[in-house]
């Protein structure tokens, strides 16, 4: 199998939901640095456009959104179950509200008070990547905090009692909420929440106590030539579909539905009813397959 590269940045909140994966299934991997703002000079030839963090890299594959990165491995590393089939379900619904509602709450607050321990163009950056109506509809940060402060009363519920979100084993919850509570730490008035509930405060450390799987670091130069080296695997999986708004051999711009606005463009290559992949030529990169998840994304006729 060829090397599993990340492409991440170490504050990059995210990215620790994906690393905690890493670390429950014990898998090698390379870490790759990127750039904590605009422009990524050494990401877009991968992507087309698409600038989130992180975006795991196999070969000449490019896997944009935690969602489609954690559904690939667990693809590729069946024998480390992440979450039971019966369990999936609510996983699944547990994640989105993290990914989205939670995060919302916790992300404010904290990249207000962690301003110091970040580029100095990085709220810039951030507010750019907002949608102007989003921006304009902005609410207070009390406000924001107050709302956060009822999420974690919710998730100590959770795990009063269970050593993790839903129940003795760690599964896609708890990697999803862990990552918006471990980023909220770096914000002091959320910290001071955070430690006023013994059994987070307890399943946060157990979580950091697995580790990061097999690190090892990798220059992004060296991610760039594997990409150019490797050649895509076009072949259709089992599941894949027929679609008449997303036919084969169409050009589409891809771009997120709520943050982060860039576009990507290519040519189908497959859809399935989760997910689909797009062809892309770059320059430094050659062929490259891009691959997305249906969720959370917009779909337009390309040029």
């Amino acid at each position: 199998m060829a090397d599993i590269i990340l492409h991440h940045y170490e504050m990059s909140p995210f990215s620790k939901k994906v690393i905690s994966i890493f670390a429950h299934k014990n898998i090698a991997w390379q870490a790759v640095d990127q750039p904590i703002t605009a422009p990524k000079p050494d990401l877009t030839p991968l992507t087309g456009g698409y600038r989130k963090i992180p975006v795991m890299q196999i070969g000449a594959h490019i896997y944009c959104d935690t969602k489609l990165i954690i559904r690939e491995l667990e693809k590729r590393f069946p024998e480390t179950p992440l979450t039971p089939p019966a369990l999936l379900g609510a996983a699944e619904l547990i994640a989105d509200w993290a990914d989205h509602r939670l995060f919302a709450n916790a992300a404010g607050p904290s990249i207000f008070e962690i301003s110091a321990l970040v580029p100095d163009d990085f709220l810039s950056d951030r507010a750019a990547m907002q949608r102007p109506e989003v921006m304009a509809a902005a609410l207070p940060i009390e406000h924001v905090k107050a709302q956060f402060v009822l999420g974690l009363q919710m998730i100590n519920r959770q795990l009063t009692g269970s050593a993790f979100m839903l129940g003795d084993r760690f599964t896609l919850a708890d990697a999803a909420v862990f990552h918006v509570l471990n980023f909220a730490r770096n914000a002091p008035s959320l910290a001071a929440e955070l430690a006023k509930h013994e059994a987070i405060e307890t399943w946060l450390a157990r979580i950091n106590d697995m580790g990061q799987g097999q690190r090892s670091d990798m220059a992004a130069s060296d991610a760039l030539a594997i990409a150019n080296d490797a050649t895509p695997d076009f072949t259709p999986p089992a599941d894949a579909i027929e679609d008449a708004a997303l036919p084969v051999g169409q050009m589409i711009a891809i771009r997120p539905d709520d943050y982060g606005q860039e576009v990507t463009q290519g040519e189908i290559v497959w859809t399935t009813a989760e997910a689909l992949a797009v062809k892309r030529r770059d320059a430094q990169v050659c062929e490259v397959l891009v691959h997305y998840p249906r969720l959370g994304y917009l779909f337009e006729a390309g040029d």
